[in-house]
């Protein structure tokens, strides 16, 4: 909120004690180890390239996915009527989707954004909204 009020966006690291820029170099290097970098498909903001992992073929015996035949669809489309790509890039508060405490709501989510307890608009729903 005080970026926004300040006409900022940038990153801040709000652990500066225990996280550095640069990282943890052991877990750097161990993410390195097991995982390459692959183009991802996310919900509501479309695909990004590099942005996600993808096991290394020797530790393909691990990947859940394929040790449980379970299939992850890569072509989510959006609920009718849902903003929640627009509210990920705040584009639109949540509040400014015409499904927010609507048809969507805590308790009856229809969106990604209202699913998780950690959604934007799931937060603003439950907890309120304040004008920024």
């Amino acid at each position: 909120i005080k970026q926004i009020k300040e006409g900022r966006a940038e990153i801040e690291n709000t652990y500066q004690r225990a996280v550095k820029p640069e990282g943890t170099p052991r877990a750097l290097q161990l993410l390195d180890e097991a995982f390459v970098k692959e183009d991802a498909s996310w919900r509501g903001i479309g695909t990004i390239p590099k942005s996600g992992l993808q096991l290394r073929p020797e530790y393909q015996q691990y990947d859940a996915s394929k040790k449980h035949d379970i299939l992850v669809e890569d072509n989510y489309s959006m609920p009718a009527g849902c903003k929640c790509g627009e509210v990920l890039r705040a584009m639109i508060y949540p509040w400014d989707c015409p499904l927010f405490n609507k048809g969507c709501n805590p308790d009856n989510p229809v969106g990604p954004c209202m699913v998780s307890h950690e959604g934007s608009c799931y937060i603003a729903a439950r907890y309120g909204v304040e004008e920024i």
